[in-house]
């Protein structure tokens, strides 16, 4: 099993390099530039090319790109949603650089009034436009919602749908964060809730669609259409439930990537946590911590 966080690359790849290995990460997910400006970040195909080297050399894998918060697929606003494909092809680039095995993005709102189903349209055309641009890249990963603000993707038909009106249905994968499931109303804080969960994501888009697991606890309760994570094991989700989770035995060879708040002191211990969640057989070695890391 892969574990690990999202990690900054603030101070550039050695930073984001070390920054991973203090957490224990066997495999992560970065920023390629702040989440809330459309300023990007540049670097040269020599320096991705070494940063994917270095990694290898770590095996820290897999990687992923998370793109911008800005982005909005389901946009009605033309100018909006074209600035988004154009954002996002330039992620999918990025990644293709860096050896990043793919670039999550959340999936947008259709806004006040608008239509989830246009939404779904959008986001397919959208994410064709992506794959034209950038034709030997690597996946696409649509991420689930938690509900708020009409945001497509909160229901796994609806991603499902995505992938069946795609053209590029082959560069599509997906990611489910425990968390936004929890507030859109997927009960996985139950054994029944979370194998109708498992059972509904297979049914929709398969569960071989699966790229990688978002592992959030929920700072707010059920189906509250809110996305506010917590630690591991301390929010509404809880302790029993989450290692349920990550010990199913149809979601345990995903890579799981958590976005807890805090510090590098609070990823220490969430790491801690889910490792304590793993049952033994489940239970990865834990990585070195090299003196030149501290």
């Amino acid at each position: 099993m892969r574990l690990g966080f999202h990690v900054s690359m603030a101070g550039g790849f050695d930073k984001l390099v070390r920054a991973a290995v203090r957490r224990r990460c066997t495999a992560f997910q970065m920023f390629t530039a702040a989440p809330v400006q459309w300023a990007r970040n540049a670097f040269t195909e020599r320096e991705g090319s070494a940063l994917a080297e270095r990694l290898a050399e770590l095996d820290i894998a897999p990687h992923f790109i998370h793109a911008k918060y800005l982005l909005n697929l389901a946009s009605p606003d033309g100018s909006l949603w074209r600035k988004s494909v154009t954002d996002l092809a330039a992620e999918v680039e990025a990644a293709r650089c860096i050896g990043a095995a793919g670039v999550i993005v959340h999936l947008g709102s259709v806004g006040d009034g608008g239509q989830i189903a246009d939404g779904v349209k959008r986001v397919a055309e959208a994410v064709d436009a992506v794959c034209e641009r950038v034709p030997e890249g690597p996946f696409v990963i649509l991420e689930n919602a938690a509900g708020q603000g009409n945001m497509v993707g909160a229901r796994f038909g609806e991603i499902a749908e995505i992938v069946d009106r795609a053209d590029c249905a082959r560069r599509l994968r997906v990611c489910i964060d425990t968390a936004h499931a929890f507030g859109a109303g997927y009960s996985l804080h139950t054994p029944e809730g979370l194998e109708g969960a498992i059972e509904e994501m297979d049914a929709s888009f398969g569960i071989e669609r699966m790229a990688l697991v978002h592992m959030n606890d929920s700072l707010v309760p059920f189906a509250s259409g809110r996305d506010r994570h917590w630690h591991i094991g301390r929010g509404e989700i809880g302790r029993e439930a989450m290692a349920r989770i990550v010990n199913h035995p149809r979601l345990r060879h995903l890579p799981y990537i958590m976005e807890t708040p805090g510090t590098e002191a609070d990823d220490v211990s969430n790491m801690r946590r889910i490792r304590r969640l793993l049952t033994p057989d489940n239970r990865p070695p834990l990585p070195p911590l090299p003196d030149w890391a501290r």
